[in-house]
């Protein structure tokens, strides 16, 4: 086994197999400590009888010269500055250590280093790594990039066509980061001996199999890299040889065209029932989702086959923070970037955008990161946000050139709905948009199960749902690019959430972070006609009636739509309909009226203002009634009197004080309600809670464990330390400030 490339690793992967090297070695557990200004340490152990650093120095670049005069120069200095003083000095390093280069290291570094058996060179890692092999494969980054493991086990009957698998997986496992994905999917493969990887483009499927592949092999397995069709399987097939076979989009990446032919449906669904019943085989095929459902609805044996249980379908939202952050520090690592640019990645601004996106992609960091750096692009963290951004190129092709024109509409209507509907509800609106039938719509969502959407439940109670957020940024640019669509949608309604959605795109801030925004100026017409074809639909709307005439207010501000003005003014002039809104409504209506162009409408202001306040300090006169009225007076601020609101947010303070003091004498006695009141009372005042009541740091991590991340991403993030913002993430992505040139 070849553990000599240890080029492979990065600096993080470098000190994680120091830390399991020494503590088999030193017998004691070991804390780890991230790369950079760390004091000399990066592993140590402070225990009562001993006090052991050891300094991981990945210098593969640069060479033993220039290593030994940084450690001199740099290391040496720091340790007397070392507190407790160590009793014992570690070097660990993946330079080849000659005896005279570790005597002129042992005489500078007296008496930190005992003696240079406590100096590693390479040697003696790979020396130790060769007699324990379970420290190689628990790290897998080091026994996955070796070239004799992946090419010993590719199939020497199709050697030649095979043997890019082996490169493939190397450079695939440099930038992979384990996740509960694999874990999964792995837990199936053995369960079953066959899975199914699905997912949209980008998820990883491809990543995935080759991770599995690449576990297997370690474990003996040959590798069988299939193709061209099943036929590659049964050719090399060796009864009782341990194989394991891959077949990366065995569905066609972008069709079923020139795929399944020639009864390839019938031979492929017998040997999955073969492999299932053979333990010494594996086989992993990946796949699109919706390239998989047309299969189902065109080869009935497919549709027969019952491979649901077999199906994996990988999911971006097991990612936690820590994983994205490996991920990105991973790709920013191996890249060719220059050196400059990649530290850019370690400053909390660039990153925490990146990782935070809620359209984090790995494949669109990683194929912008492939490229060579152009600064005329932009900053290096700007880059990355830009192609996270950019949901077009994920999903242009497979719209255009994929669906049809029934499978369009599915996402069309669903767009209008905001993205997330019930199937019958979207059924309905899909026959008010389309002339097709019931049936179309089914077959279309099953086209798009998994890919575009997802599908929840059975047709009578579930739901569906975009599969990304991307996919409605797509949809929304489509829509902006194309104005017949916004026509269609305002001459075919079904409710009159559509409208309200749409005219939501029209009315966004400036500075919301749309893709792109909607311009219904032209449509006047079009959108008071819709309108009033759908107020009176109460059964086909989330929107109550108040909720309705304060997207009725807005829209008569902005544009002439004199019907739906005089609606929406008749029903507020009724006795009683603000007082019987509810909160958010309430809200609403306060503030369109005031703030509306609409003169007829800002002249309703000052009734709804009394109206609705009045309905929103009395609505529970209980104690969880004063935090919540104290909440909307904050809230309203500039629509309450100075002294009504002081009064009500002095009362609140009291009784969060009187809360505070019986929640620390006894937690258990507490009111459940009534701390979620008074958390989310006092959280209205911004950091402001944190110097006026610091008790309640421990309540709000008990109660709302979210809640305390609530300063991330504030306006005062910035001048917070970074690591006890993003704990680990920081830790990670600090380290790309000091690579090695």
């Amino acid at each position: 086994m070849d553990l000599l490339d240890l080029r492979k690793l990065s600096d993080l992967d470098f000190e994680s197999l120091c830390k399991d090297i020494f503590e088999r070695l030193l017998g004691v557990r070991l804390e780890i400590f991230s790369s950079g200004p760390d004091g000399g340490i990066d592993l140590r152990y402070f225990g009562p009888n001993q006090k052991i650093v050891i300094q991981c120095k990945h210098w593969m670049k640069s060479g033993r010269a220039k290593l030994i005069g940084h450690l001199l120069d740099s290391e040496l200095p720091k340790l007397d500055r070392i507190r407790p003083t160590p009793m014992r000095y570690i070097l660990a390093t993946s330079v080849e250590m000659t005896p005279s280069a570790k005597e002129k290291i042992l005489d500078g570094f007296r008496p930190y280093i005992q003696s240079t058996g406590d100096i590693y060179g390479i040697s003696e890692i790979t020396s130790f790594l060769q007699n324990n092999p379970e420290v190689v494969r628990k790290n897998m980054r080091l026994w996955l990039n070796d070239a004799t493991i992946l090419e010993a086990m590719i199939s020497k009957n199709v050697i030649q066509r095979s043997l890019h698998l082996a490169d493939d997986i190397k450079d695939t496992l440099r930038t992979y980061v384990p996740s509960a994905n694999l874990r999964k999917a792995m837990n199936l493969v053995e369960k079953n001996h066959v899975v199914l990887v699905s997912g949209p483009p980008g998820a990883g499927k491809t990543t995935l199999a080759q991770v599995m592949c690449a576990h297997y092999a370690d474990r003996g397995f040959e590798v069988v890299e299939v193709s061209e069709n099943v036929e590659d399987v049964y050719r090399v097939w060796h009864d009782g040889e341990p194989q394991i076979f891959i077949y990366d989009d065995f569905l066609g990446q972008t069709s079923l065209d020139d795929k399944l032919h020639k009864n390839e449906d019938s031979r492929l669904l017998s040997l999955i029932r073969r492999i299932r019943k053979d333990s010494t085989k594996r086989f992993i095929c990946t796949t699109r989702e919706y390239v998989l459902q047309q299969a189902r609805q065109r080869y009935e044996r497919m549709d027969r086959g019952d491979l649901d249980p077999l199906t994996f379908t990988v999911d971006l939202d097991v990612l936690g923070r820590e994983e994205k952050a490996q991920i990105l520090y991973n790709h920013v690592y191996w890249s060719e970037w220059p050196t400059s640019t990649k530290g850019e990645f370690s400053r909390p601004d660039v990153y925490r955008p990146i990782i935070r996106h809620r359209s984090f992609n790995p494949r669109a960091i990683a194929d912008l990161l492939s490229l060579p750096f152009d600064p005329d692009r932009g900053e290096p963290g700007a880059q990355v946000e830009a192609a996270l951004n950019d949901p077009m190129g994920l999903w242009r092709h497979i719209f255009d050139h994929q669906l049809k024109d029934s499978d369009r509409d599915v996402l069309y209507v669903l767009f209008t709905m905001g993205g997330k509907a019930t199937f019958s509800t979207l059924g309905d609106a899909y026959l008010a948009f389309s002339n097709r039938g019931l049936s179309q719509f089914k077959s279309s969502l099953r086209v798009l199960d998994g890919t575009l959407v997802r599908l929840f439940g059975d047709y009578s109670k579930g739901y569906v749902e975009f599969s990304n957020p991307s996919v409605n940024d797509f949809m929304l640019m489509k829509f902006s690019e194309e104005h017949d669509l916004v026509v269609r949608v305002l001459k075919n309604p079904y409710s009159f959430d559509q409208m309200a959605l749409l005219w939501s795109y029209h009315d966004a801030p400036v500075d919301s972070g749309l893709p792109a925004r909607l311009n219904l100026a032209p449509f006047q017409v079009e959108i008071e006609k819709a309108a009033l074809a759908t107020l009176e639909r109460d059964g086909t709307s989330t929107h109550s009636r108040a909720g309705r005439v304060a997207v009725c207010l807005a829209l008569a501000g902005s544009m002439h739509v004199p019907k739906v003005e005089d609606w929406a003014v008749r029903r507020l002039n009724s006795p009683g309909f603000v007082y019987r809104a509810s909160i958010g409504d309430v809200i609403a209506l306060i503030r369109t009226t005031y703030g509306s162009a609409n003169r007829r409408i800002k002249n309703l202001h000052e009734s709804v203002r009394l109206e609705g306040l009045t309905s929103l300090f009395n609505r529970d006169r209980g104690d969880c009634g004063l935090f919540a009225a104290a909440s909307h007076a904050m809230d309203l601020a500039e629509y309450v009197e100075d002294k009504i609101r002081v009064d009500l947010c002095r009362q609140a303070d009291e009784m969060f004080d009187d809360l505070l003091d019986r929640y620390s004498r006894d937690p258990d006695d507490a009111d459940p309600d009534l701390i979620d009141h008074g958390l989310q009372y006092i959280l209205r005042h911004g950091d402001l809670w944190q110097h006026r009541w610091p008790n309640a740091a421990i309540m709000l991590e008990d109660w709302l464990p979210e809640e305390t991340q609530l300063i991330e991403g504030s306006e005062e993030e910035s001048d917070i330390d970074p690591e006890y913002v993003d704990g680990e993430v920081y830790l990670t992505m600090h380290s790309l400030s000091f690579l090695e040139e």
